[in-house]
């Protein structure tokens, strides 16, 4: 059952980090649109992913139990210890893509509040007074 687990989890956390790098070449081509399903798939990988892990850690703590041992190193072998490492190796390289993905983000955040807040700014119009326009908080409130 571990090797099952194990090889699940890997093959969930290999999905996550196509999707991140996808994610990460259309914010740089600008396709916007592939954001909400993106999201959605990740948010169901994420909830399989807790799901195998705890299957996955509820079985170490059995193994542990039925040979009266905290030492896990001493009763697991090559292959399940190897898929261990293997799985953190992932979970480091999904940590490095969600950084990398999160800068995107930011970045393309602070471009879009400049530019509402550039579009909204009062200007002075030819005789030194206010032009009244409408800010970003009026524009989105309902008139009811």
């Amino acid at each position: 059952m571990l090797k099952k687990y194990l090889q699940e989890a890997i093959g969930v956390l290999d999905e996550l980090i196509a999707i991140t790098t996808q994610d990460i070449k259309n914010i740089k081509e600008a396709k916007h649109s592939t954001v909400e399903e993106s999201v959605s798939k990740k948010n169901q990988l994420v909830k399989k992913f807790e799901a195998t892990k705890s299957m996955l850690d509820k079985e170490l703590v059995r193994v542990s139990k039925e040979h009266n041992s905290t030492d896990l190193a001493s009763i697991l072998d090559d292959d399940i210890k190897s898929n261990l490492v293997k799985m953190r190796g992932k979970l480091e390289e999904l940590h490095e893509k969600n950084k990398e993905y999160a800068k995107y983000v930011v970045v393309v955040k602070e471009f879009f509040d400049s530019l509402v807040s550039n579009m909204f700014q009062n200007k002075n119009d030819s005789n030194g007074y206010f032009k009244s326009q409408p800010t970003p908080e009026s524009l989105f409130k309902a008139r009811v």
